[in-house]
């Protein structure tokens, strides 16, 4: 019996305008009182009149009582029950704690069923490992795999916020700057990502949170890598998969994830194709194909674009022409990176301001004096806006391996955990895009060619440098170069005690966000700035112990 046929007794009908379910992309035809999906409360085993049927195995609590995984407690609520902040059709999300670090984290526990499967364990353990090294701002990142009693887990970063899906069921669709501003982020995500040779197959506003800040700055972070493919791993006979080979949210998915096979490659352009159908959400609340079945939405996606649902929105050309290009069936029709992506965006936006500015001071009925003052805020808020989408790509850097420039090789490990600490500190500058250390490592023995190297990261800086470590004392010596035309913006020699170390990580991380014109947040600054421990012999013990896990890939989880 499907769940067309099953009674549910006080349910809405949802307007034709609904939309969809953002979670299992069907239409909003029914909702419960609050205006949830009834089909998504059915799949949870939720009855309409209020009666709770037996959950799948692995999937939510039906008894009170704690949970608890590794060294991971999930938090339980004032009823008793374990706080949950998502369920999909393979795992459910806890807010939990790390009873070690003493943090706060997400943490996601596969479905049981799905995790008797060996070869799907290995897969999980694979794509955890590859998301983990998605070192980016924009991302959530995962710290933890481990295995209990037939469960798979594992932990990433809890962020405070809303999904996408939530901000529009709540407030309705977004301003076009705002959406632009969204996928614009998200896109950079995509592009560290695809240099990292990873594809999320599941990009859909229920996976992309807005952070709550103190500020008005916009901030989004791309969650759930959980279904996430290796592209250097396509051909895995081992990979689980859901309906005749299936992975993703049905009016989310690309045309080439519902023909996906062991055999078949998908790639970049299919997260392109997801995005594509999130901004389209974004502007209208809604998905551009729906239907009762998959093999409808499939059907569906072959025909015109619903151009009509964008009636009314006065969206410029070079915005549906973004959306047509990011919803081509055919991949070749696409973008073809996330970086082709990111400039079409900033093409799109470029041009979508003016028209902006221009409807703004037509509908201005005021005197002459109130015009002028308008269209000098107008102004500033162009430039301002204008600043915001075409510097990313300026402020992005890659921190290539430091060279070691001691006399005993022996302590190649303290240049590259010197490397690894002022990547992680970057990192932390939300305005700024940081490669991450898997993607540049492979540079360490490459013959310099910067241009070359700065066009395959898709980055627009450089940033070198050697260690000199003798006894107590130690050299760095670090150049930040603009690669498109090989200038040294800045370089500098720190002669320091051992003692001394955090302040130059901390001075060569602030003075780079000072020469990218970044703006640092009070938290940034103190974050930068911290110094994790005054014991030199603690640090230099860490410092053998990232070396080792960095080479090796060793951690406590997967030991």
């Amino acid at each position: 019996m499907d769940d067309e046929s099953i009674g549910l007794g006080g349910a809405k009908t949802a307007p034709e305008t609904a939309g969809t379910c953002a979670t299992c992309g069907r239409p909003l035809t029914q909702c419960g009182p609050n205006g949830e999906c009834l089909r998504c409360l059915v799949s949870l085993g939720f009855l309409a009149d209020g009666e709770q049927a037996e959950r799948p195995a692995g999937r939510g609590r039906l008894t009170p009582g704690p949970l608890k995984y590794a060294h991971f407690e999930v938090e339980v609520g004032a009823d008793g029950f374990p706080v949950e902040l998502g369920a999909g059709a393979m795992a459910i999300t806890y807010r939990a704690r790390d009873t070690v670090l003493n943090s706060v984290v997400a943490l996601k526990v596969i479905d049981r069923k799905v995790a008797q499967n060996p070869g799907a364990r290995s897969r999980f353990l694979r794509e955890a490992r590859a998301a983990a090294n998605i070192h980016h701002p924009n991302v959530a990142q995962v710290t933890y795999y481990g295995e209990q009693d037939g469960e798979c887990f594992y932990a990433m970063e809890l962020v405070e916020g809303e999904t996408l899906e939530a901000r529009v069921r709540r407030d309705g669709p977004m301003p076009v700057a705002v959406a632009l501003e969204i996928i614009e982020q998200a896109a950079r995500a995509l592009a560290v990502a695809e240099v990292c040779g990873v594809v999320h197959r599941d990009l859909k506003p229920s996976n992309v949170m807005l952070e709550s800040d103190a500020s008005d700055a916009l901030m989004i972070k791309v969650i759930d890598y959980g279904v996430a493919k290796v592209m250097a791993a396509q051909a895995d006979p081992d990979a689980e998969q859901t309906q005749a080979g299936f992975i993703g949210t049905p009016a989310f998915a690309s045309p080439e994830q519902f023909a996906e096979t062991g055999q078949s490659r998908i790639d970049t352009r299919s997260d392109i194709y997801s995005l594509g159908v999130t901004l389209w959400y974004l502007l209208c609340g809604r998905t551009p194909f729906v239907g009762r079945t998959m093999e409808e939405i499939r059907a569906r996606q072959t025909s015109d674009l619903p151009l009509e649902q964008l009636k009314g929105l006065h969206l410029p050309g070079q915005v549906i022409a973004l959306l047509k290009s990011m919803l081509a069936p055919d991949p070749k029709d696409r973008p073809q990176t996330a970086r082709e992506l990111l400039s079409a965006v900033h093409g799109c936006y470029a041009r979508f301001n003016p028209e902006a500015r221009s409807r703004r001071r037509r509908s201005v009925l005021a005197g002459a004096a109130a015009m002028l003052v308008i269209a000098a805020i107008a102004l500033g808020t162009w430039l301002y806006q204008r600043t915001r989408f075409f510097t990313p790509m300026e402020r992005s850097i890659a921190v290539l391996p430091f060279e070691n420039l001691s006399s005993d090789k022996e302590n190649a490990y303290f240049a590259e955990g010197i490397q690894d600490e002022i990547l992680t500190r970057l990192s932390k500058i939300a305005d700024l895009t940081v490669i991450s250390r898997t993607s540049t490592q492979h540079y360490k023995s490459t013959p310099e060619n910067l241009r070359e190297i700065a066009k395959q990261l898709g980055v627009a800086h450089i940033l070198e440098g050697s260690v000199q470590k003798s006894a107590d004392a130690v050299r760095v010596n670090v150049q930040l170069i603009k690669a498109a035309n090989d200038s040294h913006l800045w370089s500098d020699t720190f002669d320091r005690k051992l003692t001394d170390i955090f302040s130059v990580e901390s001075e060569v991380a602030k003075t780079i966000a000072e020469q990218l014109r970044v703006k640092l947040t009070g938290h940034e600054q103190e974050v930068i700035a911290a110094k994790p421990t005054d014991n030199p012999q603690a640090y230099d013990a860490y410092l053998r112990g990232l070396a080792y896990t960095l080479k090796t890939g060793f951690t406590p989880a997967t030991s």
